[in-house]
Formats: C-alpha cells, sequence, structure tokens
C-alpha cells in the first residue's frame, strides 16, 4: 500500500454515541446464520471500560465455524451479535475508574471475557465503528509494531501458546506444518525466526508460496504428494520433523501429522474441526515414541509474552494479509475467507480507513 495515515483522528472523524455502521451475525427462524452490514447501539464506556475506534478486524476460522453452524454447543452465542475478536484500536474515551488508558492511545485486546463467554464471539465484538470493551482485557501497542500487525497478534498468541506447552522450537529442528491457514503461516513465522528448517503441507498455491516467503525451505500440496515423508525427503534431504504442527483440522492431514513425527518428535494439534475418523497408524505414537499434544485459542497470560515477541523480533504480521474489506462488505468478508485458493487472512476495516488504505502501511487495500 502507498498511502498512509495519521494513527490517531481528529475529534471530526468520530461518529456521535448512538447508532454506529456494523457487521452483524444474525440467526432467523430456520436456523440459517447470516454476516450481514447493520447497525448496533453504542453507549458511552462504563467506569472500568473503553470506547474504542477499531483500525483493524481480523475474519478467523471461528466467524466461519459460526456462520456454519459447527461450533461447539459449550458456545451459547447470543443473536444478534457485532463480529470480530482480532482487532487493533485506538481509545476515543476511557471510563472514569479506568487508569493507564488515555484518548488516542493504540491498543488491542484478548476474547475473554469470562467462563465460555468470548468478545465477538458469543458477545458482541469489535467490527463497528465504534465499540467498548473492558480496559483489563486491553494491551498498549508497542511502537515498534503497526496497527495491521496488532490486529493478527490474537492467532500469532494462540501458537505461541501450543508451542510452549511442546516446549518451543529452535534452530536445532526441522518443523513441519501442516495447514496454511492463519494459525499455521504464524507457526511459520514462529518458527523461522527461531531458525528452524520449515516444510510446509497445503493444496492452496498461493498459501504455499506465502510460506515460502515467510521464510519456509520447502512446500508441499498433499494432494498431488500424500506421501508427505517421502515428499519431504525430496525437499530438504530430512523425511521426519522434530515438531509436526496441524493446522488445518483436516482429518487426513491429523494423520499425516503422525507420519511426519520422527523418534521423539512432538505433535501439536491446532486445527478445530468436528471430529471424522480417518486411516491413521496410531501405532507410530508407541513406537516413535511421540507426544502429543492439543492447543486451541490464546489464555490471556499468554497475550504479554505475544505481544514482546512480535515488538522484539520486528516481524511484520501483515505479510499474511491478502485483503482488507469495508464493513459495509462485512458479508463479503466471510466469502473471501473462505477461499483458500485466493485469500490467506481476510480483515475488515471501517468504511473510511479499509478504502484509502487505513492508518498502516503494509497492507493491501479493499478489492
Amino acid at each position: 500500500m502507498s498511502e498512509t495515515v495519521k494513527d490517531v483522528r481528529p475529534a471530526s472523524a468520530v461518529p456521535p454515541l448512538g447508532t454506529v455502521p456494523a457487521v452483524l451475525v444474525r440467526k432467523d427462524a430456520n436456523a440459517t446464520v447470516t454476516v450481514e452490514p447493520g447497525t448496533t447501539a453504542v453507549t458511552s464506556p462504563k467506569p472500568t471500560e473503553l470506547l474504542i475506534r477499531p483500525a483493524y478486524v481480523g475474519v478467523c476460522g471461528t466467524d466461519i465455524e459460526i456462520l456454519h453452524g459447527s461450533m461447539p454447543e459449550s458456545f451459547k452465542i447470543n443473536y444478534p451479535h457485532v463480529m470480530g475478536h482480532e482487532w487493533s484500536g485506538f481509545v476515543v474515551e476511557a471510563g472514569a475508574d479506568v487508569e493507564g488508558f488515555h484518548p488516542g492511545d493504540r491498543v488491542l485486546g484478548h476474547g475473554h471475557l469470562g467462563g465460555n463467554d468470548w468478545f465477538g464471539v458469543t458477545h458482541d465484538g469489535a467490527a463497528a465503528e465504534l465499540f467498548t470493551v473492558p480496559a483489563d482485557m486491553c494491551f498498549h501497542i508497542p511502537a515498534e509494531v503497526d496497527m495491521l500487525t496488532a490486529a493478527v497478534i490474537e492467532p500469532f498468541a494462540c501458537v505461541l501458546n501450543g508451542l510452549t506447552k511442546i516446549g518451543g522450537i529452535s534452530a536445532a529442528d526441522t518443523v513441519h506444518v501442516h495447514g496454511l491457514g492463519a494459525i499455521g503461516l504464524n507457526a511459520v513465522l514462529q518458527a523461522v525466526t527461531a531458525g528452524a528448517v520449515v516444510v510446509v503441507f497445503d493444496p492452496s498455491p498461493l498459501r504455499r508460496d506465502t510460506a515460502m516467503k515467510l521464510g519456509a525451505k520447502a512446500a508441499v500440496n498433499p494432494l498431488e504428494n500424500p506421501d508427505t515423508t517421502t515428499a519431504a525427503s525430496e525437499a530438504i534431504g530430512r523425511p521426519f520433523a522434530d515438531v509436526v504442527i496441524e493446522a488445518s483440522g483436516n482429518s487426513a492431514a491429523q494423520a499425516a501429522a503422525l507420519e511426519s513425527a520422527d523418534h521423539n518428535g512432538r505433535v501439536l494439534l491446532m486445527g478445530v474441526s468436528t471430529p471424522k475418523f480417518a486411516p491413521a497408524r496410531l501405532g507410530l505414537v508407541q513406537e516413535r515414541n511421540l507426544t502429543i499434544a492439543s492447543s486451541t485459542g490464546a489464555p490471556v497470560a499468554i497475550w504479554p509474552a505475544a505481544i514482546r515477541f512480535v515488538a522484539n523480533s520486528g516481524l511484520n504480521l501483515g505479510e499474511i494479509v491478502s485483503t482488507v474489506v469495508p464493513f459495509s462488505r462485512g458479508d463479503e468478508a466471510l466469502q473471501r475467507a473462505q477461499d483458500s485458493s485466493h485469500e490467506t487472512k481476510v480483515m475488515l476495516a471501517p468504511d473510511d480507513t479499509a478504502l484509502d488504505g487505513g492508518p498502516s502501511s503494509p497492507t493491501p487495500k479493499a478489492n
């Protein structure tokens, strides 16, 4: 993108409190879930809340699961609700009891409201021209981090949490990543940053090309090369990996993750999907002394480390973003996000910034 705008907007750019444009998730009498542009009411922040003007809001795999009605029953989703749990934005107003945040501050936030309530998933989220959020869910964005990167820290934190659970990655490791959505591409970034040799597996040429640009050593189409270990051996001279990250939720990829793992290997299952049967050689777990772990989401405790990681490393998470779509075309954003042949990561933004390039430089314009 060639154009940039200032991070802090003049007061005239902030809509008055009342009704503001938003991206809504609705459910009709036939239980059909839709995502569409609409409006939502916004009020002044409560004493412990912040009023936020969003910069970017990510479209997540969870949003697609909600659209298709495939979320677990334990998630009691309120309809209609404003979507958006991956976000960055600017403080417009701080509640009377809030300390440490002031108008104009650049912030991002985690999504856990307590119990199984989640901001932007079960309750109203960030995809509105203005929204309120508890201040204790928010973090300052370091000066080194641009607003687009900040909005992608949520999936980055998910990956960091999973890798922390299995002991991390080092330059001594070969890493296989199965599935190259936002989770898989963030896994590539973290593995490459650690100095590991990375091989990726995904049917999408665009996503494989993106992973190679991020530093992967080889990229394999598993539909053309289902014998992933042979494909890896031909690509880098080693068939197996010390760490395998399964980030697609595809049952065939989950089975292939076991095949990929070397003796004493660690397998991290991160792809979320409805459980399905698939042929898998489960005896490999015992034969190769594999450690199998799963990880979903980013607990609050991992966020400060994830933010420091991005700031200290200088990573540009915007490199995985393919398209920025204005709020007024929120339904289109969800459709784009399901098209892996043309999209890697789709973001939403308020109409005035999505169309002029947004408040941060390294991002594609809406198209």
